[in-house]
């Protein structure tokens, strides 16, 4: 069985490092950053990771054209990919419209940015001279001084119109953390949809997924633990409403929550989170009741479940590869 794990930005360089050495040893298949903005970026990670590993796949989602251009894209990912012997995977999506807004950053036409920006990397890395001009980016006369590379695109976005893009363009998917197992099946029908459309097949398309994860002695203690985590606070306080409505949970139940976390109440919306919640978008519990959600997750049709630790104690990280490395082993 392949399982990745996968960090936010949020913890020291070395210490990823350490985590992703230690992934390696267990026979992860891939190691993933999220970068988000304002924290540590992930390119940087990735560029640490690499010189520390020889087998582990190392791969980034998302990374953002609107705050790289895209040839900056293709430049770093062909750089990635030298330095990884093969091993990198550039995951691509628009980030945070909210986020962009604070930057000063506009972010218009999201399809035609990630459909340009795709077009615009495989382009470079042909290593021909390229012209462009699209709707969003334009180029001219623009050679890659590095040769030909050839790194596989993931597509992160949950709109449908994403999806329609990744079955037509994407080597692989990256569904966002948060996700339940009716979303991710409805997701992956969308995918298929338009892969068939176009000539492709499923098959053709790596679907992983991020799992936050949290492992624990018992159900009902990582479930109280997570409902007190700031990250799946804002999580489930964000989420969007047919999310809800997928896993049967009313949407209105999310509003103590959001008006809650948004006015710096933390322990009052965590008192709203309902263990139904947390197991619909969620992995908690002890080793062998998250495996057999993980289990659940790649009958749902994903093919690269992502572990990613609520926790970044060490001792929560630790578990959390225990479980992933106990799904590979029971799989040899």
């Amino acid at each position: 069985m392949r399982i990745a794990i996968g960090f936010n930005a949020d913890l020291p360089v070395s210490d990823i490092v350490n985590h992703v050495s230690s992934a390696e040893e267990l026979g992860f298949d891939s190691f993933w950053m999220h970068e988000h903005s304002f924290g540590r970026d992930a390119v940087s990670y990735l560029s640490a990771a690499s010189q520390s590993t020889s087998k582990i796949k190392i791969g980034v989602a998302c990374l953002s054209p609107y705050v790289r251009h895209p040839v900056l894209l293709a430049m770093t990912a062909a750089t990635l990919q030298e330095s990884t012997k093969g091993r990198t995977i550039l995951g691509i999506g628009t980030g945070f419209p909210a986020r962009l807004d604070l930057l000063g950053i506009k972010h218009d036409k999201p399809i035609a940015a990630i459909k340009e920006t795709i077009e615009i990397c495989r382009a470079v890395w042909s290593g021909s001279p390229v012209t462009f001009s699209g709707k969003v980016f334009s180029l001219k006369n623009v050679k890659s001084l590095t040769g030909k590379s050839n790194v596989p695109i993931y597509i992160a976005g949950w709109k449908r119109q994403m999806l329609i893009l990744t079955g037509k363009y994407g080597d692989g998917y990256v569904a966002k953390g948060g996700e339940s197992t009716e979303s991710i099946k409805q997701i992956v029908s969308s995918i298929k949809s338009s892969a068939e459309k176009n000539g492709r097949s499923l098959s053709q398309i790596d679907l992983s997924a991020y799992l936050l994860t949290l492992v624990d002695n018992s159900k009902s203690a990582a479930i109280e633990r997570a409902k007190k985590d700031p990250f799946v606070i804002y999580m489930l306080a964000v989420q969007d409403d047919y999310l809800y409505e997928g896993t049967g949970i009313d949407p209105a139940r999310k509003k103590p929550i959001s008006e809650n976390y948004f006015k710096g109440n933390l322990a009052d919306a965590s008192s709203n989170i309902s263990a139904e919640m947390i197991e619909a978008f969620t992995l908690v519990g002890t080793p062998q009741e998250v495996q057999a959600r993980v289990e659940e997750f790649r009958k749902a049709g994903v093919n690269l479940p992502i572990l990613q630790p609520i926790s970044a104690k060490q001792e929560d990280v630790s578990a959390v590869l225990r479980a992933g490395s106990n799904l590979i082993d029971a799989r040899d």
